[in-house]
């Protein structure tokens, strides 16, 4: 220990250079929301229910283990899941997140690190959790429970994954750990790493535990883990106290867990002066995620909708900025995107939403450091699932069943011929908006007035006239799943948007900016139209480099 107390003494005076960095390449698979439906087909889910959520329930658990190949036939060690690894922290599907993992560190040698979501858990202190639509063989539905887990027992489950000290890490520690980086050794961090050092008031006398942690898994790389959800104490029902979600995240935490952002300046500041590579991720959001819609949104259909309720403030995206975070990798959203914040001291953070692979467009992402300033990012397509189709059987006896009952479904049952996970995916999708988002985020207006118009005549409610040059059959409905598509996929979603319906749709926004009409109808089509264009033109987010030392993001 005095010698390697010599050299750091050696390297802050200046007296030795440092090596060069090596790049290092990590994978974030976020918000899998798998259930354990190979050991329990009992837990398969109805596809009824799958298209009036915002992710899968069944197929993402295939979706999880092809996105584990992928990483690791691409030779990649170190993977990084920023919560939501389960449905809703269930004991059942939590073990088989555990089996899996455990399985390609031995095949692959792969070291995992996790953290905790607004879904795992669902309460600090666990849940009986009780969930319908699960599938008999013969298409009908019932109702299971299942006990939920909560920290404890999450943290105890992913205990090799990041959440406490292992033998081979070089450095790992909390935001209440004691020693100094020279100072380290496992032994003194299992003692100062354990749940009940970990612990901290809430509110009034009741007591909370962060999950946070700061990990070197391999020389110069620093993993920072920050634990954004904050459970806020609800009624006291039969004698049992409640508690809210977690899922506005960092935006509960300036308030509630006070220690993160001094903890958090110390790693960022000691980063720096050891040299090492700072890559922070929580399973929140730390900058805007709705590039530069949030207010023409807020505007136009009020404050609930695209979840502006978990966009974090300017006061929380300028805290950790100024505490020293640059880049941060984010789950929750489902959405893939790029969210910069330029702060007071004229610096950026750079906020890397991760999509679900549950959802529409399934994908991960691969980050590669190549020093403490300089990053590429690459967007991986997940489309080919083994298994993806493996239940489609069993949907198609819950399509007869519900007509033979005189129930029409709700679902496109063409979602069944899809050729591979990521068109069944978007199948999904085409549904989710259909049946939920436009019942519930759009105005009466435009559900009433645009939905089941044709872009000819939609233009001709702007111009007069039908254009005789559109081709295209799109209606209303095209262009808001077409919205919707490029909120959560961003430039992924061109792939299923044709060039010439593009074309038609500019044609449609020049015409409505510059028409002198202004009823109810026209004012809506304006702002739908300057809310695509800012989907349509964030920063880059599919496959990207980012300079810290520049300040800079190119790519695509």
């Amino acid at each position: 220990m005095k010698i390697r107390n010599y050299l750091l003494a050696l390297l802050l005076s200046g007296g030795v250079s440092l090596p060069a960095m090596s790049q290092q390449r990590i994978a974030f698979i976020s918000d899998a929301h798998i259930q354990n439906i190979v050991d329990y087909p009992e837990l398969v889910r109805s596809m009824e229910v799958q298209v009036q959520s915002t992710r899968l329930f069944n197929e993402n658990y295939y979706a999880l283990i092809a996105a584990l190949e992928d990483a690791a036939k691409r030779g990649i060690s170190l993977v990084v899941l920023p919560g939501d690894l389960t449905d809703n922290g269930q004991f059942v599907n939590q073990e088989k997140v555990k089996e899996i993992l455990e399985g390609y560190q031995e095949r692959f040698g792969m070291k995992f690190f996790v953290t905790t979501g607004n879904h795992d858990p669902v309460r600090p202190f666990g849940m009986q959790n009780e969930e319908h639509d699960f599938l008999r063989s013969d298409g009908s539905r019932t109702v299971q429970e299942n006990r939920c887990a909560g920290y404890v027992d999450e943290m105890q489950c992913y205990a090799a994954f990041g959440f406490y000290p292992q033998p081979e890490y070089l450095y790992w520690e909390t935001p209440f750990t004691s020693y100094r980086y020279e100072d380290y050794s496992y032994q003194e961090a299992l003692r100062e790493g354990a749940l009940e050092k970990r612990e901290y008031t809430l509110c009034d006398s009741l007591k909370a535990i962060d999950a946070s942690y700061l990990v070197e898994p391999v020389e110069g790389l620093w993993l920072l883990a920050i634990d954004g959800g904050v459970y806020l104490p609800g009624p006291v029902k039969n004698g049992v106290q409640t508690y809210e979600g977690s899922s506005v995240g960092y935006n509960n935490v300036l308030k509630y867990k006070e220690f993160i952002l001094p903890w958090v300046r110390k790693v960022a500041s000691e980063a720096k002066i050891r040299n090492k590579i700072l890559v922070a991720y929580s399973h929140y959001p730390l900058a805007d995620f709705n590039d530069g819609a949030s207010e023409l949104v807020r505007k136009a259909w009020g404050s609930k909708k695209f979840d502006l309720h978990r966009v974090p403030s300017e006061e929380v995206s300028e805290a950790f900025l100024e505490a020293g975070i640059r880049l941060h990798v984010a789950g929750h959203m489902h959405v893939n995107d790029t969210g910069v914040k330029r702060g007071k001291n004229g610096k950026c953070l750079y906020n890397i939403q991760v999509p679900s692979i549950a959802t529409c467009i399934p994908a991960y992402k691969i980050l590669t450091a190549e020093d403490d300033m300089h990053f590429e990012v690459e967007t991986v397509l997940v489309d080919s699932v083994p298994g993806f189709d493996r239940l489609f059987g069993l949907y198609e006896k819950e399509y007869e069943y519900d007509m033979r009952a005189g129930k029409k479904p709700v679902w496109s049952k063409e979602a069944l011929a899809s050729k591979d996970y990521a068109e069944f995916c978007d199948w999904q999708f085409r549904d989710l908006v259909r049946v939920r988002f436009i019942p519930k985020d759009l105005p009466e207006a435009v559900r009433e007035d645009m939905i089941d118009k044709t872009g000819a005549q939609l233009m001709a409610e702007i111009t007069g006239e039908e254009p005789e040059e559109w081709e295209t059959d799109w209606k209303g409905y095209d262009l808001i799943l077409d919205l919707y598509r490029l909120r959560y996929a961003d430039k992924l979603a061109l792939r299923w948007i044709p060039e010439k319906r593009m074309q038609e749709y500019r044609m449609l926004f020049d015409a409505v900016r510059y028409s002198a009409v202004n009823d109810e109808l026209i004012i809506h089509l304006r702002e739908i139209a300057d809310i695509f264009e800012c989907f349509l033109n964030g920063e880059p987010s599919g496959h990207f480099r980012i300079d810290l030392e520049k300040d800079r993001i190119t790519g695509e």
